[in-house]
């Protein structure tokens, strides 16, 4: 039974051995269509090196003919898409926009009852739009006391200044030295 058995095994080694001897034979074979080498994937350029191996003697020889030579070929299911919203990493900047806001002429309008202070925003940035928004405060000089407060939104073109009026209700009753103060600024990208 044993001998049987490594017989067996024997005559399945050397079928084996012949199948593995004639799938990676020497020499040219016969194309069949496939080029671009010896890798066996399909490639849109013209043949090159050695052709893929033709199958084990006894085994049906049905091969198709009709096999994509390219990519041209190849069935396709629908176009690429020419331009991904996430393929590029949107550019950065700094939401700090204290450095691109001043603000001039701190005054007290009696005939309106209110603080004013002129603020202009500039964007230093020469190729997008941002909305700024700013926030001004009026305190009392000497002290944290606070007297007013104003905060605006303004959307600045790219390399381009605005200017606005910031304003905060308040009746002075006795004589009363304030400071303006630009207490906040930031930006955003401004919506196309």
């Amino acid at each position: 039974m044993q001998r049987r058995s490594l017989r067996l095994f024997a005559v399945t080694l050397v079928g084996v051995l012949a199948l593995t001897g004639s799938l990676t034979g020497c020499g040219k074979k016969k194309s069949h269509g496939l080029g671009g080498g010896d890798n066996g994937f399909v490639s849109g350029g013209t043949g090159g090196g050695d052709e893929p191996a033709s199958g084990p003697s006894g085994l049906s020889s049905d091969i198709p003919t009709d096999l994509p030579s390219g990519a041209s070929d190849l069935p396709s299911y629908g176009s690429p898409t020419t331009s991904d919203p996430y393929s590029s990493a949107p550019s950065t900047y700094n939401p700090d926009a204290t450095s691109e806001t001043s603000g001039t002429n701190c005054r007290y309008d009696q005939s309106t009852s209110q603080f004013k202070y002129d603020v202009t925003v500039t964007n230093t940035d020469a190729t997008r739009s941002f909305r700024y928004s700013v926030s001004t405060k009026w305190n009392e000089y000497g002290s944290d006391g606070l007297l007013g407060y104003d905060s605006q939104d303004v959307t600045v073109l790219p390399g381009q200044s605005e200017t606005f009026t910031a304003a905060a209700s308040y009746t002075i009753t006795k004589r009363t030295q304030y400071t303006c103060q630009i207490s906040l600024a930031s930006k955003t990208p401004a919506s196309s």
